[in-house]
C-alpha cells in the first residue's frame, strides 16, 4: 500500500507561484529581483528557490556568450560537460510592452480599498515596509496578484523542439551539479532551461493572499529574501475568516500608484521565467486530476467543470483509491507545465516527459483557464515518443490548435470548459463571437467573407533538399470564385500590421487580420471598373484606390466610416497606381498620361508632371522620408529611365539611366535607389545626384525585384534563373546565393519576388511554383518552405512585428503565414 504523500506548509511563494501559473504566462517569480547569479537569460540552465530563480551554468558556448557565464558558484559547471547548442538554437523574439502596467491576479481575486499596517517582517529581520495599499479581496482558499507600475518586456526562444531534445538529454547532468557540487535540494523536474522571460522594472509589488491563518505563519523565506511583511487586513469577508496578505515589492514601487519608472531604467525584474522541464517516469500511477489551483480542486458549480458540493475529477479511477482533494500535498504547485508532464507519462509510455511553457501558451491562446488538467485530456494532444523512450505533446498538433483558436475563438478572458474543443482535431468553422466593443469600433464587421484557415504545408528540415512537409493550417483572405485580388498592386496592409485591404473586382475588402473577420467593405458604386491599385495611409485611417475606368478615378476613403473623403479626378487614362506619401501628406498616383501628386488634406491637385513616358511601366515609389518621389519612364525604344523628382515642387533632381530597367527600390536611409534590369543586372544610384555608384552581375536572367535590407547594408535580388542573391550594397561583394529547389521537381522556378523582415534575420521570396521560401540571410541557413498557392507567387511582405509573411498571387488569394510556427515546428 502506498503511503499518503506528506504535507508541507503553504509558503508566500508557493502560494503566489501556484495561483498566478494559472495565467499561462511562464512561472511566476515571487521574488523578480536578480540572485546573486544574475537575471534570467535565454539559455540558463537553474530552479526556483523560495522564489528567486537561481542560475547554474550558461549553455550558450557562442563567443557573444562569454560575457553571460555563471561565476557565482564554486565549482563552476564543468566546460567539457556542457553540450554546444548550434547556431541559431536560441533565435528569439522580442516583444517590447509584452505586459502593460495595471494588475495580473489569480481567479478568486477582486480589487477593494483596503488598507495593510505592516508587523515586523516575517521569519527574520529586516527593514519593514510601511503603509503598503493592499487592494486586493481574495474569494477562494488561496490567491494572489501582481502589479506592475511600468510595463515588462518579453523575450521568447522559438526552436522549442530542438531544444526539448536537448534538455533531455542534458537534465540529469544539471540535477547532478545542483544537489551534488552546489548542494541544492531540488527534484530533477525543478531544473529549468530557460528559453523566455517578461522582465519589468523595480516597481512591482507581488501579492499572496488566503483565508489560513497558518498559511502566513509558516513562511520560509531562505537567504537574503528580508523585506518581507505579513499585513492583517481590517473587515471580514463573506466567510468570516480573517484574510492574510503577504506582500513584496521592489525597491521602485510607489504605494500610492505613482508611476517611478523611467524610460532609461534598466529592466532585470524577472517577474516570469520561461521554460523546458524535463521529468523522470517513477513507475507509480500517474493519473492527471483537475485542478484550479496548487492545492485543490473546484469546489462549486461555477462553470469551472464540476458542480455545486462535488469536486470533478479527471476520470473514473482515481489516485490509489483515496479522495485526490484529501490526500494531495498542500504545498504542492500544479502550475501548467507540472500537468504537462504527468499527462505525458499517463496517456504514453515515455519513460521521460518534456514540457515547457510555450507548450503552455499554445493552449492556453491568452485565455485564463481554471481546470488546465481537464482541458488537456479533453483535447487529447498526441505525445511523441522518440528511440530514447522520451515523450513530448506533438508540436504540430499544438500549432494546429493555437492558430484554430487564436482565428475561431476570443483571444482573452476567462474561458469554461463547454466553450472549448472536445480534442485537439475538432473542426469548428463558426469565426468569433461579434461583440458589442467589435461593433462599436467597426459597425459593418461580419463573418461573411471573413478570411478562412485552410490546409496547406510546411516544409522543414536542415536544408530545402531535405526539408520534409509537415501540414499546416493557413490563414486564406479572398477566394478564387467570387472575391478574386486580380492585381499585383491591390493588396496593402495596415503600417500597424492589424488590417488588411484588398481590392476584389470593383470593391475594397477590408479584414482585421487577428481573427480574419470582414470589418468594412469600400464599395458605394464610386467604382464601375476593377482597381489596379491599393494603399493604406501612414496612420492607417484612409485607403486610396485606383481604376481602370473609363473615367479614371482615384478614391481616398475613411476606413472607419466606408465613405469616400475625396475624389482625385483629372486622369485623362487608366490610373494603375496610387500611394500616400510616408507623412501622409500627398497622394501620388499614376496613369500612361501623367504623374500627380494631391494634398492628401482636401484633395487639391498639386502637382501634374505630363512629361514621362510610361510605355514600359508605371512604377512609382516616394523616398523613406517622403522628400523625393522616383518614376519610371522610357528615353527613347531603346532605354528606360528612373526619373527622380523633388516632391514638394515636382522638379527633376536626377536621371537614372539604364536599359530596360524591370522594377526598382529606395535604400532605407532615402539616399540610394536599386533597379533590376532585364538583362539580369542591378545598379545602385546615389538618389540625390543620379551617380551610378555600383553594378551587380549575379544573375543570367531578368532580375524581377530588389530590395533593401532594414539597415540599408545589404541588397537582395530575386530572378527569373531560379535564384535570389544577397551582396553588399556598398562594396557589391556577394553574401549569400539562395537557389529554389523546386517541389515540383522542375528544373527551375521563376523567383518573382524578394522581401526582408524588418525586425528579425528572415529574407523571403515567392517563385511559380506557388511557394514561399525563407532563409536566414545572414547565415545562409534555410528556415521553411510555405506551400499552398495554387499558382504563381506575385508578391511577398512581412508584417510589421518581422516574424509573419503576405503572400499573393495568379490564384487571387492572399495567405498568412507563420515564422513563429516555422520555428516551433522544426
Amino acid at each position: 500500500m502506498f503511503s499518503r504523500p506528506h504535507a508541507e506548509p503553504l509558503t508566500p511563494d508557493k502560494i503566489y507561484a501556484g495561483n498566478l501559473a494559472q495565467l499561462g504566462l511562464g512561472y511566476p517569480l515571487w521574488c523578480p529581483d536578480p540572485h546573486v547569479s544574475g537575471t534570467p537569460l535565454r539559455g540558463d540552465v537553474g530552479a526556483v528557490l523560495h522564489g528567486r530563480f537561481i542560475r547554474l551554468l550558461h549553455v550558450d558556448t557562442s563567443e557573444s556568450a562569454a560575457s553571460k557565464k555563471v561565476t557565482s558558484f564554486n565549482p563552476p559547471f564543468p566546460a567539457k560537460d556542457i553540450q554546444p547548442l548550434p547556431i541559431n538554437a536560441l533565435l528569439f523574439d522580442r516583444i517590447d510592452g509584452s505586459l502593460r502596467p495595471g494588475r495580473y491576479c489569480s481567479h478568486g481575486i477582486s480589487r477593494s480599498e483596503m488598507y495593510a499596517t505592516a508587523t515586523a517582517p516575517l521569519g527574520g529581520t529586516g527593514p519593514v515596509s510601511l503603509n503598503l495599499k493592499v487592494d486586493h479581496k481574495c474569494h477562494e482558499k488561496q490567491g494572489a496578484a501582481l502589479t506592475l507600475q511600468s510595463s515588462a518586456h518579453a523575450e521568447v526562444t522559438l526552436s522549442m523542439k530542438f531544444l526539448k531534445a536537448y534538455a533531455a538529454r542534458n537534465f540529469l547532468k544539471w540535477h547532478r551539479y545542483a544537489t551534488t557540487a552546489l548542494g541544492f535540494e531540488v527534484e530533477p523536474e525543478d531544473i529549468i532551461l530557460v528559453t523566455g522571460w517578461h522582465k519589468t522594472g523595480k516597481d512591482w509589488a507581488a501579492t499572496a493572499l488566503g483565508h489560513d491563518k497558518h498559511a502566513s505563519s509558516s513562511i520560509d523565506l531562505g537567504a537574503g529574501l528580508g523585506g518581507l511583511a505579513a499585513a492583517g487586513v481590517g473587515g471580514s469577508l463573506e466567510e468570516t475568516m480573517e484574510t492574510s496578505s503577504v506582500q513584496r515589492h521592489g525597491p521602485g514601487y510607489s504605494p500610492e500608484g505613482k508611476h517611478s519608472q523611467r524610460k532609461d531604467d534598466e529592466r532585470d525584474q524577472c517577474v516570469f521565467v520561461k521554460g523546458v522541464r524535463v521529468k523522470r517516469r517513477t513507475f507509480l500511477p500517474n493519473k492527471i486530476m483537475a485542478s484550479a489551483g496548487p492545492h485543490r480542486l473546484p469546489r462549486s458549480g461555477n462553470g469551472r467543470g464540476a458542480p455545486e458540493g462535488e469536486a470533478e475529477k479527471g476520470g473514473d479511477e482515481d489516485f490509489l483509491g483515496y479522495d485526490w482533494q484529501e490526500y494531495m500535498p498542500e504545498g504542492r504547485i500544479s502550475d501548467p507545465v507540472s500537468i504537462v508532464l504527468e499527462y505525458i507519462f499517463e496517456v504514453s509510455n515515455a519513460l521521460v516527459a518534456v514540457a515547457s511553457d510555450d507548450q503552455v501558451e499554445c493552449i492556453l491562446c491568452g485565455r485564463h483557464v481554471l481546470d488546465f488538467a481537464t482541458l488537456l485530456r479533453r483535447t487529447q494532444f498526441r505525445v511523441e515518443v522518440d528511440a530514447d523512450v522520451v515523450g513530448s505533446l506533438c508540436m504540430e498538433d499544438l500549432v494546429s490548435y493555437q492558430q484554430e483558436q487564436k482565428f475561431m475563438r476570443p483571444a482573452t478572458g476567462l474561458a469554461g470548459l463547454s466553450d472549448l474543443p472536445q480534442t485537439s482535431r475538432e473542426h469548428r468553422p463558426a469565426h468569433p463571437p461579434i461583440t458589442t466593443a467589435d461593433l462599436d469600433d467597426w459597425p459593418q464587421i461580419t463573418r461573411k467573407s471573413a478570411g478562412t484557415l485552410t490546409d496547406s504545408q510546411i516544409f522543414l528540415g536542415p536544408t530545402q533538399s531535405k526539408a520534409c512537409p509537415v501540414n499546416y493550417k493557413a490563414v486564406v483572405f479572398g477566394d478564387a470564385e467570387n472575391m478574386k485580388i486580380t492585381r499585383l498592386r491591390c493588396v496593402s496592409l495596415s503600417p500597424d500590421g492589424t488590417l488588411l485591404a484588398a481590392a476584389t473586382g470593383n470593391t475594397i475588402a477590408v479584414w482585421r487580420v487577428q481573427d480574419g473577420l470582414a470589418v468594412q467593405r469600400l464599395d458605394q458604386g464610386q467604382h464601375t471598373a476593377k482597381i489596379w491599385s491599393v494603399a493604406f495611409s501612414p496612420d492607417g485611417q484612409y485607403v486610396v484606390s485606383a481604376v481602370d475606368d473609363k473615367l479614371p478615378l482615384v478614391c481616398q476613403w475613411n476606413v472607419k466610416t466606408g465613405n469616400v473623403v475625396h475624389r482625385l479626378e483629372g486622369h485623362e487614362e487608366a490610373v494603375r497606381y496610387a500611394a500616400f506619401s510616408p507623412d501622409g501628406a500627398q497622394i501620388a498616383t499614376r496613369s500612361r498620361d501623367s504623374l500627380r501628386i494631391w494634398d492628401a488634406s482636401n484633395g487639391s491637385l498639386l502637382h501634374a508632371i505630363t512629361d514621362l513616358d510610361a510605355a514600359f511601366g508605371i512604377q512609382t515609389l516616394f523616398s523613406p522620408d517622403g522628400s523625393r518621389i522616383a518614376a519610371r519612364s522610357a528615353v527613347s525604344e531603346e532605354d528606360t529611365a528612373v526619373v527622380v523628382l523633388d516632391s514638394r515642387t515636382a522638379a527633376r533632381t536626377a536621371t537614372l539611366r539604364r536599359k530596360d530597367i524591370w522594377r526598382m527600390a529606395f535604400a532605407p536611409q532615402g539616399d540610394r535607389i536599386a533597379a533590376g534590369c532585364t538583362d539580369g543586372s542591378a545598379c545602385v544610384w546615389d538618389a540625390a545626384s543620379g551617380t551610378a555608384l555600383l553594378e551587380l552581375r549575379e544573375h543570367t536572367d531578368v532580375v524581377r525585384e530588389v530590395a533593401f535590407s532594414p539597415d540599408g547594408g545589404e541588397l537582395a535580388t530575386a530572378s527569373s534563373d531560379g535564384t535570389v542573391v544577397t551582396c553588399d550594397a556598398r562594396t557589391g561583394k556577394r553574401r549569400f546565393t539562395f537557389r529554389v529547389e523546386s517541389v515540383q521537381g522542375r528544373d527551375k522556378e521563376e523567383v518573382n519576388t524578394v522581401a526582408y523582415s524588418p525586425k528579425n534575420d528572415f529574407i523571403a521570396c515567392g517563385a511559380d511554383d506557388g511557394c514561399v521560401r525563407v532563409w536566414n540571410r545572414r547565415t545562409g541557413g534555410f528556415v521553411a518552405v510555405f506551400q499552398g498557392h495554387s499558382d504563381s507567387v506575385w508578391r511577398v511582405l512581412f508584417t510589421p512585428d518581422g516574424w509573419d509573411v503576405l503572400s499573393y498571387g495568379f490564384d487571387h488569394v492572399v495567405r498568412l503565414w507563420s515564422g513563429r510556427d516555422a520555428l516551433r515546428l522544426s
